[in-house]
């Protein structure tokens, strides 16, 4: 499953809301989606970006082309940090709008999504997710979204993230590449495509493939967990500061995964790997230093078993650092045989 293409809009005056509109219109052409979903776009990323410049505080739109392997598809995040909706469920009402917008209203943006989040509280803010997808795209038996944004100033970020997923196999890195801006984003390139297509034995077979190609670099942290979907267990290995964390479906206590001291293509220590005990639906985040490891799901009422998305885009928002390269990546982990989009 490859790594799909991402970009933040700031949505900081009304000329970010053309700039949102003409970005995801490109960017839905480039995810090959067909003609009758390229027009709910524009009509879905103008409602959301006015929305944000009109009622909230510190606004953004995150673009992301869905992974091939779903079909065509444009997820669209939209995210503030306050002041939050008193009642969503009448601003939920189709056609209904607060002064200052088209009139469409949240109602219109979920009748116009494939696939359609939100999650808000007072005075946090206000996440919205919406997925416009082909009718014969395909649901992925696990759900997972990652969010990988370069830190201020920078055009290029300096983590990198993958995802693969074949039968009853999932495997899962992060990468933070030392520093950020170009140099820090080519040590990351080269982590990624170490992964690659391969499948490794272990997770620290992989490491040392990273150490490997990361030898000509810079070098970095690199994280990955390894799942048989079968099994009850998750193999993880980690060098440097990724965080990871099993947040448990049944409402046990989170478990923090352990990640060995040092850099890869730099002095790779000798690596162990961990096992960690799961469940159906349990959720697997990983994440790069860019954001606080200080976070407690528990702290968001019904936030662990909303979309994927939402809980990233919560963590991007409320855990960011906001002076680095900032990336999260959230799978629930899915052992029944149903496939899953957003749940």
């Amino acid at each position: 499953m490859p790594v799909s293409q991402q970009i933040a809009i700031a949505i900081q005056d009304r000329s970010a809301i053309g700039e949102a509109r003409r970005i995801s219109s490109r960017m839905a052409e480039r995810a090959k989606l067909p003609s009758a979903e390229l027009g709910r776009v524009p009509l879905i990323v103008t409602e959301l970006a006015t929305n944000l410049q009109v009622h909230a505080q510190d606004g953004e739109v995150l673009l992301r082309i869905l992974p091939a392997d779903w079909g065509p598809g444009l997820e669209i995040i939209a995210l503030d940090r306050g002041p939050g909706i008193a009642d969503l469920a009448t601003c939920m009402t189709d056609g209904y709008s607060r002064s200052g917008t088209r009139g469409c209203g949240l109602g219109a943006v979920r009748r116009l999504s494939s696939e359609f989040g939100i999650y808000s509280s007072q005075p946090a803010g206000t996440i919205v997710v919406s997925r416009v997808s082909s009718a014969k795209s395909q649901p992925s038996r696990s759900a997972f979204c990652a969010i990988s944004i370069p830190a201020r100033g920078e055009t290029e970020c300096g983590d990198g993230w993958h995802l693969r997923q074949s039968g009853d196999r999932l495997a899962a890195i992060v990468v933070d590449g030392l520093g950020h801006g170009p140099l820090a984003a080519a040590a990351a390139a080269s982590a990624v495509t170490a992964f690659g297509e391969r499948w490794f034995e272990t997770p620290s077979a992989y490491l040392e493939a990273a150490d490997a190609a990361m030898r000509s670099t810079r070098g970095g942290a690199v994280a990955i967990a390894q799942i048989d979907l079968r099994s009850t267990q998750l193999h993880y290995a980690g060098v440097g500061n990724i965080a990871g964390r099993i947040e448990s479906s049944a409402g046990d206590k989170p478990q923090s995964m352990i990640s060995h001291g040092g850099i890869a293509g730099v002095k790779l220590p000798k690596v162990r790997q961990f096992d960690y005990a799961w469940r159906d639906r349990d959720l697997l985040v990983m994440h790069s230093d860019g954001l606080s490891e200080r976070w407690r799901l528990g702290d968001y009422p019904g936030l662990m078993r909303a979309d994927v998305a939402l809980i990233a885009g919560i963590l991007y928002r409320d855990a960011n650092r906001r002076r680095d390269d900032a990336t999260v990546l959230v799978a629930r982990l899915r052992a029944s045989s149903q496939p899953c989009r957003a749940n």
